[in-house]
């Protein structure tokens, strides 16, 4: 949130100085910062959905079990929930300002939709509810980003901002579901094992992040005490 509050008020600053491709590189970096934290989050509720509710609720096996399938597919769309506060708060930089309200209430519409034809079908019931949240902030997310892209001159490369984080989480997904069954192997606490799981994939990616060079200085520098972290 700070980030996406900090953000209009610099672009805007920016375009009316003419600097164009100065407001273009922080509406880049700053959608790179956004896909940085949000995508390994989303990878990871999705890779250990059944140990983290069985660690928050250890005495609610069923609950749990039912619960496991629904948490995943909302992992998956906490990465468009942060991509839509963002693109709406660049697209406000850019005067855009009616953009986020159409493709809010497209989505909308698309989550009414999904959840009327798959909640009442009793052989997907509960978990049509999670699926229509996903395609809803997936749509608006798309939306607004063929709109910002539209509507900066300059292009953004959206290979850089996606595929580099995408490809670090999928490897810590896969590493921290790996290491939590391994782990359940040699230690008695399921959620324990969960635990050190989450740490052990928190560590893998950020030694990722380093390795595969998914941000720079320059990226930094767009958060809150971005210098020091540098």
């Amino acid at each position: 949130p700070a980030l996406t509050i900090s953000v209009i008020p610099a672009i805007t600053a920016m375009l009316v100085k003419g600097e164009e491709h100065k407001a273009m590189r922080t509406a880049s970096s700053s959608m790179r910062i956004t896909v940085l934290f949000a995508m390994p989050c989303g990878a990871g509720l999705m890779a250990l959905s059944y140990p983290i509710l069985n660690l928050l609720y250890p005495s609610q096996p069923s609950m749990v079990e039912k619960g496991a399938p629904l948490l995943a597919v909302l992992g998956a769309a906490s990465l468009f929930v942060c991509l839509v506060l963002m693109t709406n708060a660049l697209l406000q930089s850019y005067g855009r300002f009616s953009v986020p309200i159409k493709t809010m209430l497209i989505g909308g519409i698309c989550k009414i939709a999904v959840n009327w034809f798959l909640v009442g079908n009793p052989s997907i019931n509960i978990m049509g509810a999670p699926v229509g949240t996903l395609v809803c902030y997936a749509i608006i997310a798309i939306l607004n980003i063929m709109a910002l892209v539209k509507c900066i001159p300059e292009r953004i490369n959206l290979v850089r901002i996606f595929v580099k984080p995408l490809i670090a989480s999928a490897i810590m997904g896969v590493f921290a579901y790996a290491a939590n069954g391994l782990l359940l192997r040699f230690i008695g606490s399921a959620r324990l094992a969960a635990v050190i799981a989450i740490l052990l994939g928190c560590i893998l990616y950020c030694v990722l992040v380093i390795l595969l060079r998914i941000i720079d200085r320059e990226d930094l520098e767009v958060i809150p005490k971005g210098e020091k972290i540098a």
